[in-house]
């Protein structure tokens, strides 16, 4: 939409530019218009010979720049956008973009008031003037867009049956400094589908929440008297979807844009929430500086049956007094943990890669609170529950911070040292450390394997390496011995330790941190690698869980890969040995194709201690490859997925068989529907940079904001031309000569269905050079 600023500011100026010579008349005052509206200006717009000149703070900021005066200097400087205008008064040039510009009437300082021609000011800020002599008004056009919000969600946190049970949260524009505040609507899902933008418009206030913008993603609260689109209060066992209209800060508020719907909720009536744990408390057992530090036991809940596991939140003490059951349920499955029931009062120790709600390391040196949560096995019937708070606890930083190792691996043939790989992080903290130390030390020494022991290997038993500033990989070197004074050789399974060296130990202790198991064989098969994992239907098995994985870099002496399904309490323990005594029954074999992978369970799919997949259970799946044969085979064990628990949600059907060609200078893209469309609402064509398009995935896609895809309706012909006027999904221009590969996104409608999937990606395409 554009904003139609009539401004009697230019008059004169248009006029000769236009070539026309409108004769002033001082009886017909000069009027300045917004969109309709009237500008009042406490300056009114004065003649300086055949020229008109208006207030310019007023003009500027019905523009909405950012307006600053330099009394010094004299000089004034609107910002707006990706520009900027410095004007002097009595000067007859003016700068726009560091670029100069020359004017017909310099600016004026008249009775307090800077005074600016309309013309230049307008387009100097990238508006469109236009003059009308006979009205003596003057209509600038400009171009802010306000733009949808992404992602709305709904969470019932109480059971009162009205609105008061409701909290929605969404995410904020990117750009809020064309946004005056945002309206959350509530419409019956009955009426969804024709709802619109301008009936959205049309709504009297007393039908929509307003939500003034303060920087964050607002989460908020309704209340009881919460009234839908068609004015009736919020009531209990009705089903809702929750639209977000954006509505502008021009004058008239005439520029809005309306987010797609939330999925449906109901308010509910009686439900109630499970029991929540006690007794939450923490300690500080060991001193890596990261979330190994941390202890935390709970008293389970008084009454069980209803509840799925628990998830333990590390919260910086700062923020926890706002941190709340809502605020818990939405939090990502990597800032907390999941801690199965177990029939006793749990204790856990956290893990080296553990975070923060904020999504941080736990690290030495802040204070945390940490709250238990108890996840409810039937969110249709009773609500998740918050614990109390723990006491605040501060990590001691006694040791210097420790390295995380991130691979080890077996990548040669040599029987030797050579065959050994590790990578590591850095040490946060590297001033405090002179160097690092490896050492590789057999699987039947490794649990007592400790500072002090590392502290007493010979030389000749670890490798010494230097700090670089960065992180670290090193393949080992021929010679070296275990830790035990043990030529490393194949059929052996080892730990690799690498020990972060104090450079002064009265202060701060060694380090040391330890990778996860690894086996020499003669023949080494490669690692699997990007595991992800959607829920992607509705049986209640393995059928609602599909995976994807990237194959192993070389397949060679790979025989076929196995997807194991690991409960996420025990996923922190599994290892490759672990791994390769899995029986047969629960995995699901895939052999090779020499692509990427992705698969549907089946019905009967287990995970690894044997029982039948089903909703409510948090899982992560692990890639098992195996070089096969009877038991010469080697094995290798990729990282685990995110964190997924099965529910009640049904998912589109993806595009196939995406195609992408250069076409002169422009990219034709092709793509077959599924074979049902049915809960699509439309599709998204993304263009991904070839050199990021290997990691991008569903969760990626439905983060591109609008803009940077192109919309195409269900009843659309499955084409469309891209250019060098489209942009990619991280919002740059497609560039002639780069290469690029396309995905399509199946959006589902928010009502026959609620998960969206993307399409896999086409064959690579370069955006070729125009003759």
């Amino acid at each position: 939409m554009k904003k139609m600023l009539s401004a009697a500011a230019v008059s004169i100026l248009l006029a000769a530019s236009l070539g026309q010579a409108p004769a002033a008349d001082a009886a017909q005052p000069i009027q300045i218009y917004i969109n309709g509206v009237q500008l009042k200006t406490a300056k009114a717009p004065t003649m300086i010979g055949n020229r008109t000149l208006v207030p310019l703070r007023a003009i500027f900021e019905a523009l909405n720049a950012e307006v600053l005066w330099n009394q010094k200097t004299q000089t004034v400087t609107a910002t707006k956008g990706s520009r900027t205008v410095v004007l002097k008064i009595g000067s007859k040039t003016a700068i726009v973009n560091n670029g100069s510009v020359q004017l017909d009437v310099p600016a004026k300082n008249l009775n307090g008031y800077t005074m600016v021609p309309v013309r230049f000011v307008s387009e100097a800020l990238g508006e469109d003037v236009k003059w009308n002599p006979s009205t003596m008004t003057v209509t600038v056009t400009t171009d802010d867009e306000v733009t949808p919000v992404a992602s709305v969600v709904t969470s019932v946190t109480g059971s009162s049956g009205n609105g008061g049970d409701l909290e929605v949260s969404f995410t904020r524009v990117s750009d809020e400094s064309v946004v005056d505040h945002y309206r959350i609507i509530a419409v019956k899902a009955a009426n969804a589908s024709s709802f619109t933008l301008d009936k959205a418009r049309s709504l009297n206030s007393n039908n929509y929440t307003p939500v003034f913008t303060s920087g964050t993603d607002p989460s908020i609260p309704l209340n009881s008297q919460t009234r839908d689109s068609d004015g009736d209060v919020l009531r209990s066992s009705q089903s809702y979807v929750f639209y977000i209209m954006t509505v502008g800060n021009d004058l008239a508020g005439s520029r809005t844009a309306l987010s797609r719907p939330s999925a449906a909720v109901q308010v509910p009536s009686g439900i109630v929430p499970v029991n929540a744990p006690s007794g939450v408390a923490v300690s500080d057992v060991s001193d890596y500086g990261d979330g190994r530090d941390l202890s935390v036991s709970f008293n389970r809940a008084q009454n069980e049956a209803n509840i799925a596991q628990y998830r333990v939140f590390v919260v910086k003490t700062r923020d926890a007094g706002s941190f709340n059951n809502n605020t818990a349920n939405q939090i990502g499955s990597s800032s907390y943990t999941a801690v199965n029931k177990t029939g006793g009062n749990p204790k856990i120790i956290l893990g080296s890669s553990s975070r923060d709600t904020a999504g941080e390391l736990i690290r030495t040196g802040v204070p945390y609170t940490v709250f238990v949560q108890s996840i409810s096995s039937n969110s249709s019937t009773a609500y998740n529950n918050l614990s109390a708070s723990s006491a605040s606890i501060t990590l001691n930083g006694s040791s210097v911070p420790v390295p995380v190792i991130t691979s080890a691996a077996d990548v040669s043939n040599y029987g030797d040292s050579r065959d050994l790989r590790v990578e590591f992080n850095r040490s946060a903290d590297e001033s405090r450390i002179s160097q690092y130390r490896v050492f590789v030390v057999r699987q039947n020494a490794a649990n007592s394997f400790n500072i002090s022991a590392a502290l007493s290997t010979p030389s000749g038993r670890y490798v010494d390496i230097p700090k670089t500033g960065g992180n670290i990989q090193r393949t080992l070197p021929a010679g070296l011995q275990d830790s035990q004074g043990n030529t490393i050789r194949n059929g052996e399974v080892y730990r690799i330790f690498v020990m972060a060296v104090s450079n002064n130990p009265n202060s701060y202790s060694h380090a040391l941190a330890y990778s996860s198991l690894v086996e020499l064989k003669n023949s080494s098969v490669g690692t699997a690698s990007r595991v992800s994992v959607s829920d992607v239907s509705d049986y209640n098995d393995g059928r609602d869980l599909e995976i994807a994985f990237n194959r192993a870099a070389n397949e060679t002496n790979l025989d076929h890969y196995r997807v194991l399904v690991v409960k996420s309490a025990n996923a922190n323990r599994f290892d490759l040995e672990d791994a390769k005594g899995v029986s047969g029954s629960n995995y699901t074999k895939v052999n090779r194709t020499g692509s990427n992978l992705r698969l549907t369970l089946a019905s009967g799919s287990r995970d690894v201690d044997g029982s039948l997949l089903r909703s409510g259970v948090s899982y992560r799946v692990f890639i098992l490859s195996s070089g096969g044969g009877s038991g010469t085979g080697s094995y290798a064990l990729s990282e685990p997925s995110s964190e997924i628990t099965l529910s009640s949600q049904f998912s589109v059907e993806a595009a196939r068989n995406v195609k992408a060609s250069s076409d002169q200078g422009n990219i034709k893209v092709t793509f077959d529907k599924p074979g049902s469309e049915t809960g699509i609402a439309y599709y998204e064509v993304i263009a991904v940079p070839s050199s990021s398009a290997s990691g991008f995935d569903l969760q990626d896609a439905e983060r591109v904001t609008s803009g940077r895809y192109i919309t195409l309706s269900v009843n659309d012909p499955k084409t469309v031309t891209l250019s060098t006027y489209d942009v990619d999904a991280n919002g740059g221009s497609l560039k002639e000569g780069a290469a690029y590969r396309i995905f399509v996104l199946s959006v589902a409608d928010g009502k026959k269905a609620t998960v969206n999937r993307l399409s896999s990606p086409s064959a690579e395409v370069m955006l070729e050079k125009r003759n």
